[in-house]
């Protein structure tokens, strides 16, 4: 990453953690659509789907793990641009997602189980749009090495001048 100060440095910690909480909120997402067999998706309207049939709690457990997946890739590896969009395309689709399900189809009510996701959804899309610009991690001239790169870059240094 390019030279950063201490506080862009603890900043960019911090979101990073953000990040990995909101990948981790979508895993305990996965598990509830697991272990309920049934989503908040759906159960308002008990006709459209045969009974015992949990496809749709299953598939947005699948989905809910994917984009975790995505986002603690973004987490490891916000410093390329390339994998934040791919997070940020992540969470801009399950807003869709849950407001086309909730707005436009009805098959949800607009509940804390739609609008909580969506707050935080957002608040981490536009943290990912607005950080990596403004810590300029994505400068073109910028030497873009992960961090343990970086400290053996230093060792290596350090090493060289008790030698001398």
């Amino acid at each position: 990453m390019p030279s950063q100060t201490a506080m862009e440095r603890k900043v960019l910690y911090a979101f990073r953690g953000w990040i990995a909480f909101i990948a981790f909120m979508d895993f305990g997402t996965a598990i509830r659509c697991y272990i309920e067999r049934r989503s908040f998706l759906g159960d308002h309207m008990e006709a459209q789907f045969l009974e015992g049939d949990f496809t749709v709690s299953r598939i947005l457990g699948m989905y809910c793990i994917l984009k975790a997946i995505a986002l603690v890739h973004c987490t490891l590896y916000i410093h390329y641009k390339p994998i934040v969009s791919m997070g940020g395309c992540g969470l801009a689709l399950t807003m869709v997602l849950y407001f086309t399900e909730a707005l436009y189809y009805r098959s949800s009510t607009f509940s804390f189980y739609v609008t909580f996701p969506c707050i935080l959804n957002f608040i981490t899309l536009a943290g990912l749009i607005y950080i990596p610009r403004r810590l300029r991690l994505w400068d073109p001239h910028a030497d873009i090495d992960d961090e343990n790169s970086q400290l053996l870059k230093q060792m290596g240094e350090e090493f060289i001048r008790k030698k001398k």
